[in-house]
């Protein structure tokens, strides 16, 4: 940190990792879910592990979020079925 005049100039530097693409989103996702982003829970992890000497710093998700978002994840896996006419669209009620 840097003080001129008065103003203080918060200096950064990245952290660069290299993570699965699939483990990066499905983080992201519950990340975004609890209303913060991946530059928020990393610096508080920082500061956390600073602050204890301990690792790691929990946040999560209720129960109801958590519920929620699986239904979106598994939901995704579901194939979608074009239906163009009435009569694809009365067989694909009628089915088990």
């Amino acid at each position: 940190m840097l003080l001129y005049d008065h103003e203080v100039i918060i200096m950064s530097s990245k952290v660069q990792v290299n993570i699965d693409p699939e483990l990066k989103q499905s983080a992201e996702n519950i990340i975004k879910e609890i209303g913060l982003t991946p530059t928020a829970v990393i610096n508080g992890m920082y500061k956390q592990i600073v602050a204890t000497g301990k690792i790691p710093l929990s946040f999560s998700l209720t129960s109801r979020q958590r519920a929620e978002l699986e239904l979106r994840e598994v939901s995704k896996k579901i194939p979608v079925r074009e239906i163009k006419t009435k009569e694809e669209l009365e067989e694909f009620f009628n089915e088990d």
